[in-house]
């Protein structure tokens, strides 16, 4: 059966009224059990590719700075955690409640290409430049900390340490900027192939529920 919104006094008779968790919890249902894949792999995929980014993003900008400070195997799994795998794990949870989930519940309740830019947004703060703040700052603590680079006092000498970190971002700002646009395009490709399949499954519950109500068959659905 397929799921629609209404206001109280649109409903029909027999029409039987869910959450909006027994809604998600049933669209997940239909969308796992799918029989072809190629229809539903973008609401399937799409958080986990885009956290992937995210996380290999995050691997490439702490290994860059780490590799200018000589840290080597110093701090290597401290850094890693809020540089690598919290924007991956972040940037999953973004998409799914913010994007996918007014997907799959209220299709029609928003510009889809609104919501498309507004998960390239999520998607270049959360996977390219949060990492790009914090991984200079923790390679910095770490070098002073473990005396594998001699850099300046950031209270005596701010504009050396300034000066210093452009130097070393300099060479990578080509990179970080293709990696950026690539990301926010891939972010506005995948949310917009997530609508168009999230359309095309709608479409085919209403079909099978015409059928049913064509033939006269009881209509149950299990939560």
């Amino acid at each position: 059966m397929a799921l629609s919104r209404a206001k109280p006094e649109q409903l029909p008779k027999d029409a039987v009224m869910i959450s909006e968790d027994q809604a998600l919890k049933y669209q997940w249902k239909i969308i796992t059990a799918w029989d072809k894949l190629g229809e539903v792999w973008s609401l399937r995929y799409a958080p986990g590719i885009l956290s992937a980014m995210a996380a290999a993003t995050g691997a490439y900008i702490n290994n860059h700075y780490r590799t200018k400070l000589r840290l080597g195997s110093h701090g290597r799994l401290s850094s890693y955690m809020p540089i690598v795998v919290v924007p991956a794990i972040f940037t999953m949870l973004t998409h799914k409640f913010f994007i996918q989930r007014p997907i799959l519940l209220d299709p029609l309740g928003e510009c889809p290409i609104c919501r498309q830019v507004r998960s390239a947004a999520f998607q270049a703060s959360l996977g390219i430049v949060y990492p790009t703040i914090l991984a200079p700052f923790a390679a910095f603590m770490f070098a002073t900390r473990c005396y594998t680079y001699r850099l300046p006092s950031i209270t005596e000498s701010p504009k050396e340490v300034f000066m210093l970190w452009r130097q070393f971002t300099r060479p990578i700002v080509p990179s970080l900027a293709t990696i950026i646009a690539f990301q926010a395009f891939l972010a506005m490709y995948l949310t917009y192939k997530q609508e168009k399949q999230n359309f095309s499954v709608m479409l085919r519950m209403k079909e099978i529920e015409y059928q049913l109500e064509q033939d006269h068959m009881p209509q149950r659905i299990d939560f």
